[in-house]
């Protein structure tokens, strides 16, 4: 019986050992980083918030509720567009804030990076162009 109560430990020590040694195992490299890029390719599809459209809807809540004539033009606002579409801007400036309001929306979304390249080099080709024109 003495004999027997060591033998039965060393083989629960030997199993025990064993099976910590396989899950300790050094991983290859290989399995790891595939992993690592589908996590990385599954968060760049994901749209991220419009933090413009939260802010609209942030100063209607706020504003929506005041008695005079701004505060009940702002109770109706849902996005940023309402917004811009309400203001008294001169056209042209409303213009630029509605192609810099595409321009970020278009920033947000990854699968749409291909558009916003050739949009982001058409304003900027416009903008150096308008440089080169007035050279103040």
């Amino acid at each position: 019986m003495k004999t027997l109560k060591p033998i039965f430990i060393a083989i629960i020590l030997f199993i025990f050992l064993t099976s910590c040694e396989d899950s300790n195992a050094k991983k290859p490299e290989e399995a790891i980083v595939p992993k690592v890029e589908a996590a990385i390719a599954k968060k760049d599809t994901v749209k991220q918030m419009n933090l413009l459209d939260e802010q609209a809807k942030m100063l209607s809540k706020v504003f929506g509720n005041v008695d005079t004539e701004e505060g009940r033009a702002l109770k109706d606002v849902d996005s940023y567009l309402d917004l811009v579409e309400q203001a008294n801007f001169p056209p042209d400036i409303k213009k630029t804030i509605l192609d810099q309001y595409k321009l970020y929306e278009l920033s947000l979304n990854p699968r749409k990076k291909d558009s916003l390249k050739l949009v982001f080099n058409e304003k900027l080709s416009e903008a150096m162009a308008k440089s080169m024109e007035n050279p103040n």
